[in-house]
């Protein structure tokens, strides 16, 4: 079939909304399907993939993020569109879906009403209350939504949006990790008795950092490191702040991340403004146990008391697991290979492509 995806960030821009993006359209390839992405321009990229059309955008004020500006000339016919966006490319793309009437699917990537602080000069209430209206009312207008997890799903239905919604997990690329723990642990001078807790993501605000700071830095287990894998707006400020203890590694491109997570021994998260928790399903594939804060969308992701802890967001609680994890290597390596064995069960890209696949096959039926 032919798919076109529209979306508000794509390549060379990095975030778990890109990476699952990407990691679904060569999914989708490989299983013969033509798939055309249409996103925004990124100043000084050229695309060698003919089948990327983009939008032109302007700087959204957010360190590389793009804002589109969806137009564009001679889109493909289609038989089904995937929005990746409720927002500028979204609207295109339900525009084009209904004027050629094919159906539309939407990925509810992110939970939205956890972002309005970068609403600066809006009461957050309002900012709420706006975000869930114009997000029911995008929703209402598409013929199926595909959210990452049942919490997801359930955040959906709270704001009495009805449309048919399927839960699919975002796929992990599970043949590109590679182990490089010894060689990454000698560019970063680590020495192989010392312990690492590690974190990959988007080093920002809602990704709840600073909590992660505080249990490392009152930990008391000795030869432990910590290493923030990622960039982002709060990059400069830690490292103004870090101890010696702690590694930034900057912004690392993907696929090279997925081995970064070789570097560690137990994947540490703090957001509770996740859909899924894609970078979670990462460090599961490299077969590190993971302890997180409960939430809703992570309770898919990690079972708690078999492959890593969801936690009530306590910082005393949360440091007592850390410990014990740290120190019981049994425990660990049992919680690891469990990990890893659900990674590749849950969350392979391939069969995760295959049920989206089913979902656009049943869309098209019905139209015909």
């Amino acid at each position: 079939m032919r798919i076109a995806f529209f979306a508000d960030s794509y390549k060379p821009y990095l975030s778990g909304v890109t990476n699952s993006a990407e990691i679904l359209v060569n999914e989708l390839r490989s299983l013969g399907h033509k798939v055309y992405v249409l996103a925004p321009r990124y100043p000084g990229h050229q695309d060698t993939d003919p089948d990327i059309i983009r939008f032109p955008s302007f700087s959204g004020g957010y360190p590389k993020f793009r804002l589109a500006i969806p137009y564009a000339r001679n889109i493909p016919e289609v038989d089904v569109i995937h929005s990746h966006s409720p927002f500028q490319a979204g609207l295109l793309a339900r525009f084009i879906a209904r004027r050629r009437s094919i159906p539309l699917v939407y990925t509810f990537h992110t939970l939205f009403t956890r972002y309005v602080h970068y609403a600066k000069f809006v009461p957050r209430a309002a900012a709420k209350l706006g975000i869930t209206a114009y997000l029911r009312s995008y929703c209402q207008g598409v013929d199926q939504i595909i959210a990452p997890s049942e919490m997801a799903r359930r955040a959906l239905r709270a704001w009495h949006i009805s449309r048919p919604i399927t839960v699919i997990p975002t796929g992990i690329e599970i043949d590109k990790y590679q182990d490089r723990r010894q060689q990454l642990r000698q560019r970063y001078n680590i020495k192989e008795a010392e312990k690492v807790l590690l974190y990959a993501g988007r080093l920002s605000k809602e990704k709840n950092l600073p909590f992660i700071l505080k249990a490392f830095n009152k930990l008391a287990v000795g030869g432990t490191k910590l290493v923030l894998v990622g960039g982002g707006p709060l990059l400069a400020e830690l490292k103004k702040n870090k101890s010696p203890k702690v590694i930034l590694t900057g912004e690392i491109g993907y696929p090279e991340i997925l081995s970064y997570y070789s570097l560690g021994d137990i994947f540490v998260f703090a957001s509770t403004t996740e859909t899924q928790g894609l970078v979670i399903a990462e460090a599961k594939t490299a077969g590190l146990p993971v302890v997180a804060l409960f939430a809703g969308g992570l309770v898919g992701s990690v079972r708690s008391g078999l492959d890593g802890y969801l936690l009530p967001r306590n910082l005393d609680n949360y440091i007592l697991h850390l410990q014990r994890l740290l120190s019981d290597d049994a425990l660990r390596r049992q919680f690891g290979q469990a990990a890893r064995a659900d990674a590749v069960e849950r969350f392979a890209s391939r069969t995760v492509a295959k049920q989206v696949e089913t979902v656009y096959n049943a869309l098209i039926q019905k139209v015909r």
